[in-house]
């Protein structure tokens, strides 16, 4: 593999040279810290007891006579120092009559070309010593092989992470022990690792670090968008795979709770990955949402699955992780030298890195702003550093409010109800209207291409689109844009009256009790008028997701219409059960649909006469169902003991025949492909303990399914545990930093 070295900052360089040459050399080299370094990057002792030094140049974009130039300003220091032997390490890849130019300005203190190591040279050692290239990842994630296999990769074509953003995002990264190796570690042992912390913090930077690691070890990617389902859906036995699943609880623990099942699926998916070689599970949330899900669920609160050991928590980074991220982004954003000066007066690059507000994400987002506030005259780089990190919503304020158009702002709160991404042609579609009616409503003016005009003044700051998918930049736009609607309710009743879509209702219902309450008649308006009327299966989906909400808030007007929709539903099934045929039923809504939304609903709040008609509706339209069908789910079967817990009734008659004749072609034809397709034994025994119970149920003989299941639950445990990876190599990078190291490592940027 060949390495041009330049998304590796001069720090990063400095410290792959070191541990190349100690290899090398058979001895420790020792490193000097960034800044002033009077020649001296690296020394050791040679045989003879003398002194070698070692510089290091990190001129990969700068020309030969750059570099020549700069060695010559050096001589005079060589020549104070006197070594015994001296090596210039450069990442520029030398020609022949390039190193014999060098060797004229370094002479006599190299003593010949093999004193003057190049790219090509690095690249030679880097193959000899392979452990050195294992140990700084960050050289060979950015490398071309490993670019191009993410770029051909499904996942990322499917994102549009082009190649430039992969890059820029790699380089910006630091090498943490306290992070990256612990996960890595992890993954190794547990195959699974929910990385947990604070927003902004660098989980789904970390998820992605991780994530291209496997890929270049030949696993296929899987990116889960929605839910658990997703993953076992693309789950392939035999296959090396990794998923990710990226703020995998939402943006609060109620998310966990519309999916009622969506907790013990994703705990039993755990447990499966724990014990398949090849599989790889990556997940992150939020740290305080992990903590509501301890508390509020009780899948995770009952899991038989030692999820908690998979853990690991971004509480924090270490000083020198804080110092070497800011450095970064000073570096490869290529600040200017009087910014870093101003951080660097009074110490002042110590007080940002040790800020309690500190967070990669706000550090990058001061240093791709500055630009824009220091044109309009806002103080100096440091001013603007530590003001926004002791109020990091003033950051999104202020450009928010004063530095973008009406236009735009209506662009970023129409953006927040709607999912994480929404592409341009639904979003022109719902900002015409919105910001019509706003135009209207405030008496601003309104132009043509207000929309476009809009997208360009925000994209790169505000938002980021791909492929046509319009999202936030990052999570904090979003977290600043709901607590801009949160305390503003006329923005939310603009929003309100203006919805087009049941779900941008329902997200705007999340977003705060107190605006629930107030905008009431808005919110219910929006309901009623974006409800499908005719779609039976998006009318049960939207009931559920009705429910979640009022889980939370108890609203009377809500369960009013939740009963309201829930008639239109039955209505719609009554016309369903008249026109079932043997060329309808495969296209009608299924008995486990219909099952999912008796799970949604709260019966105690329900009148007892809508009860009567639900249960009479639900059971004449499944037996008619069954009349028709001929494949069938375990799940479709299940449907009757639930409604006898409403309604009891005798299975015994003449209407189950069909029912009971289903059962036994479920027993005979289809249940041995369902049980084969179980890959871990905790699913096996929720499939158990159902068929336990509808052989009871139905009182129907199902003892050979159940034999089945016993034969695959001890296949199952046959299996090992994934051991295919060996041990990742500590790095020599120093994980602790004096005050006097980080401010001449800093230093070090003035005399670039």
């Amino acid at each position: 593999m060949e390495y041009d070295f330049k998304s590796l900052s001069d720090y990063d360089f400095e410290q792959m040279v070191c541990d190349l040459l100690s290899v090398r050399l058979g001895q420790q080299v020792e490193a000097f810290r960034q800044g002033r370094d009077q020649g001296v990057d690296l020394r050791y002792t040679t045989a003879g007891g003398g002194k070698a030094v070692v510089q290091c140049k990190h001129y990969a974009k700068t020309s030969l006579s750059g570099l020549c130039a700069a060695m010559k300003r050096e001589y005079e220091k060589i020549e104070k120092l006197a070594p015994e032997r001296y090596l210039l390490v450069t990442s520029q890849f030398l020609t022949p009559a390039e190193k014999d130019r060098l060797l004229g300005v370094l002479a006599p203190f190299c003593r010949s070309t093999e004193d003057i190591l190049g790219g090509n040279e690095l690249n030679s050692l880097l193959r000899r010593y392979p452990q050195v290239e294992r140990a700084h990842y960050k050289l060979w994630l950015t490398s071309s092989a490993v670019l191009e296999k993410l770029l051909h990769s499904e996942i990322y074509r499917q994102s549009a992470m082009m190649r430039e953003e992969i890059q820029n995002k790699l380089q910006l990264y630091v090498q943490s022990k306290t992070a990256y190796d612990k996960a890595h570690e992890m993954l190794k042992k547990y195959s699974c690792c929910i990385i947990s912390g604070i927003p902004g913090i660098g989980k789904t930077t970390l998820a992605e670090i991780l994530t291209i690691y496997y890929l270049d070890q030949g696993y296929d990617i899987i990116k889960v968008r929605s839910d658990i389902q997703e993953a076992s859906k693309a789950y392939r036995q035999g296959q090396k795979q990794v998923f990710i699943y990226d703020d995998f609880l939402g943006s609060t623990a109620l998310e966990l709770k519309e999916n009622k099942n969506e907790g013990k699926e994703l705990l039993t998916f755990l447990e499966l990955i724990s014990k398949k070689k090849g599989k790889k599970f990556i997940l992150t949330t939020r740290e305080y949402i992990l903590n509501q899900a301890y508390q509020s669920s009780e899948d995770f609160a009952r899991s038989n699955f030692d999820y908690k050991k998979c853990i690991i928590s971004l509480e924090d980074y270490t000083r020198s992780d804080r110092a070497r991220i800011l450095y970064n982004h000073l570096f490869f954003y290529e600040v200017p030298k009087e910014d870093i000066q101003d951080l660097l007066a009074n110490d002042g690059v110590l007080k940002i890195i040790d800020h309690p507000n500190y967070s990669p994400r706000l550090i990058e987002t001061v240093v791709k702003l500055w630009d824009l506030a220091k044109d309009e005259g806002n103080g100096s780089f440091y001013c603007f550093f530590t003001d926004t990190l002791d109020h990091p919503n003033q950051l999104w304020e202020h450009a928010f409010c004063r530095k973008i158009s009406p236009a735009a702002r209506d662009l970023l709160l129409l953006l927040c109800p709607t999912p994480r991404s929404t592409h341009l042609r639904d979003l022109k579609r719902s900002y015409e209207k919105y910001h019509q009616y706003k135009s209207h409503i405030q008496n601003q003016p309104m132009g043509m291409t207000d929309f476009y005009d809009a997208i360009k003044e925000t994209e790169g700051t505000f938002i980021k689109i791909n492929r046509g998918f319009v999202s936030y930049h990052n999570p904090s736009v979003r977290d600043f844009i709901q607590g801009y609607i949160r305390k503003n309710d006329v923005e939310f009743k603009i929003l309100c009256e203006t919805a087009e879509d049941f779900e941008f209702c329902i997200q705007l219902a999340f977003l705060n009790l107190n605006l629930y309450r107030t905008c009431l008649e808005e919110l219910m308006a929006a309901l009623r008028r974006t409800v499908d009327k005719g779609n039976p299966y998006a009318l049960a989906g939207q009931i559920s997701r009705l429910r979640v909400v009022n889980w939370q808030f108890e609203i009377q007007e809500i369960e009013h219409f939740i009963q309201y929709m829930l008639e239109l539903l039955l209505n719609q099934m009554e016309c369903m059960r008249e026109e079932l045929s043997e060329g309808t039923w495969s296209s009608s809504v299924e008995p486990h649909i219909l099952r999912e939304l008796l799970g949604n609903l709260d019966t105690s709040k329900c009148e007892p006469s809508l009860i009567d008609r639900l249960f009479a509706i639900f059971f004449s339209y499944t037996l008619a169902w069954f009349d028709w069908a001929f494949n069938y789910s375990l799940e479709d079967f299940l449907i009757f003991p639930d409604l006898c817990s409403i309604r009891p009734f005798s299975v015994e008659g003449n209407e189950f025949r069909r029912v009971h004749d289903a059962l036994a072609d479920y027993r005979d034809e289809i249940a041995s492909d369902d049980i084969q397709d179980m890959d871990y034994d905790s699913l096996c025994l929720s499939y158990q303990s159902d068929i336990k119970y509808l052989s009871a149920f139905f009182h129907t003989d199902l003892s050979d399914i159940l034999s089945e299941i016993d034969d695959r639950i001890f296949e199952l445990g046959q299996e090992m545990e994934d051991d295919e990876e060996s041990q990742s190599k500590d790095s020599s990078i120093a994980n602790k930093l004096e005050d006097w190291e980080i401010l001449n490592m800093f230093q070090g940027l003035l005399d670039q």
